[in-house]
């Protein structure tokens, strides 16, 4: 199960951090200044520096992480004023002034709800970080699941060990409740009915408009899905899809991918091949840079950071072998180069507006891990193993997307408590086209959701799909990452930021609407390029 969301991305949404130390007592209302719309404006950019660095220095070097430096313009921010300014400008507005506002008030609606659930989001996050559960004499930590599940290749095992990893889990499940209860609350607080419909308000969507377009990707993607997930059971662990259960896959995975395909030697070489094939190397992106160097404390995941925009963006890695690993850091290094390109002058189109920005951009990238012609060139792969490693990516970039679409539905059904019951089994079943009975819905639930950040995920991920095949008929014969005139493409897309929307992008690049249809025509292509 892939990683799906930078820290950067969090940080600029205002997803789960640690809590912020309590606000400095107020100024006398008489003698607080005004608060202008220049100075939140100053002082986001000042907290969102003064984040990313803190992040990288911990990420990079294994220090405690430490926000302190944020603490003063957070504050400020906090306070109901700025909101309330915003929102009266917001009033007034038009134009890009309009839209850059919207982003601004969403950023503040984001800083007060991780506020009001710091407390919660804690104590479910350091709960999640101290659990462990017994196997084979030893004490697991839960976050090893997935790889010791990858690793076992005995099914009674795999079985035994997802028992036991539910026993232990299943004392925070009531934790998440809580998180999503708190959440609720703050949305009740800013003066909204629930947290669907703020969660609607921050997407720019009616939740029940989401929930069409994640209702549309189950649909349009289930026939490859389905069949590329048999297909992947039978070679690989001789399991039809309706034997195969959640604690199987990642062994599948683990045993389908080309393990010669992403050797750590190549990792950072192959990132650098891709942008300088678009034209976009280190004179395009000046203030892009990747340390891949390894020392004591530093996380092996791949992280990318935007400390200045534009100015100074900035990617970690270790050189590690695999598909998911290769995947990741060119997500990373996707992400990076849009922040890298934008040229904005307002914060919030360089700085804020939903994740689905630079979250497309990342995918994007990411897709060459499964690219024919990508693995043909860079890996040497051909005929079976070619193949082989196609469908493997092919079914993890299919089942991503349709659990996130399996997330966002079970989130709108929780609303109604006609269909709250049994959501979890009954939308896994339709996502993984096989039944899923309670219990295992109970030991591999879909994660809770109140704000629909799911949204941007599904947005990201069909818009990244769109824009691999638009690149790719512009670019003829050649492959679209080979093509100097796509680089040029999206230098300047990337340079307007976040000022335009996933569905202005979708219709500039000739689609009647953002849909699933060109995620599963590329499958589609995919599998016959491969040859299968």
């Amino acid at each position: 199960m892939k990683r799906s969301s930078l820290v950067a991305i969090a940080i600029a949404a205002c997803a789960h951090r640690p809590p912020p130390p309590p606000p400095a007592p107020a100024d006398p209302p008489a003698s607080r200044p005004a608060y202008a719309l220049a100075e939140i404006r100053a002082d986001v950019e000042s907290l969102l520096a003064a984040q990313a660095d803190a992040y990288w220095k911990s990420w990079t070097s294994g220090a405690p992480l430490n926000l302190s430096a944020g603490d003063a313009p957070r504050q400020r921010l906090l306070a109901p004023e700025a909101l309330a300014l915003v929102k009266e400008a917001f009033a007034k507005a038009s134009g890009d002034e309009r839209r850059a506002l919207s982003h601004l008030a969403a950023f503040l609606v984001g800083e007060a709800l991780s506020q009001a659930t710091a407390g919660p989001a804690e104590r479910r996050a350091e709960a999640e970080a101290q659990a462990t559960f017994s196997w084979d004499g030893k004490q697991v930590p839960l976050r090893d699941l997935l790889s010791l599940l990858a690793g076992e290749p005995d099914a009674a095992r795999r079985a035994a060990i997802e028992k036991a990893h539910a026993a232990a889990a299943a004392p925070i499940a009531p934790l998440a409740e809580a998180e999503a209860s708190a959440v609720a609350a703050a949305a009740r607080k800013l003066g909204s009915l629930s947290a669907l419909a703020l969660a609607g308000e921050l997407r720019g969507e009616a939740p029940g408009t989401l929930a069409s377009l994640a209702e549309s990707v189950l649909a349009a993607t289930e026939e490859p899905y389905r069949d590329l997930a048999d297909d992947l059971a039978r070679r690989e662990l001789s399991l039809s899809l309706p034997a195969l259960r959640s604690r199987d896959w990642p062994r599948l995975l683990r045993l389908a991918h080309e393990a010669r395909a992403f050797p750590a030697t190549r990792l950072v070489e192959d990132g650098a091949a891709a942008l300088a094939g678009l034209g976009l190397g280190p004179k395009a992106l000046p203030g892009l840079a990747v340390d891949a160097e390894p020392r004591p404390g530093k996380s092996p995941r791949p992280l990318m950071l935007p400390l200045v925009v534009p100015g100074t963006v900035r990617v970690s890695a270790i050189p590690a072998g695999g598909h998911a690993e290769a995947s990741a850091f060119l997500h990373e290094l996707g992400a990076g180069a849009y922040y890298a390109g934008v040229k904005a002058t307002a914060v919030e189109f360089r700085r804020l507006g939903p994740a689905s920005g630079p979250e497309t951009w990342g995918r994007l990238l990411a897709g060459l891990a499964s690219d024919p012609a990508w693995l043909a060139e860079r890996a040497g792969l051909s005929n079976h193993a070619l193949g082989r490693e196609v469908r493997a990516a092919l079914a993890e970039r299919l089942h991503e997307v349709r659990l996130s679409a399996a997330r966002l539905l079970a989130e709108v059904e929780r609303a109604d408590p006609s269909r709250a019951a049994g959501a979890d089994a009954r939308l896994l079943s339709r996502a993984l086209c096989r039944p899923v009975e309670v219990e295992e819905a109970r030991r591999w639930p879909l994660a809770r959701d109140p704000l629909l950040r799911s949204a941007e995920a599904l947005r990201a991920q069909l818009l990244a799909a769109q824009a691999e095949a638009f690149l790719a008929k512009r670019a003829g014969t050649a492959a679209w990452w080979r093509s100097k005139e796509n680089g040029e493409w999206l230098a300047k897309v990337w340079a307007e930021g976040s000022r335009p929307t996933a569905e202005e992008l979708s219709l500039a690049m000739g689609y009647a609407a953002l849909d699933p249809s060109a995620l599963a025509a590329t499958a589609r292509a995919r599998l016959q390029a491969a040859g299968q």
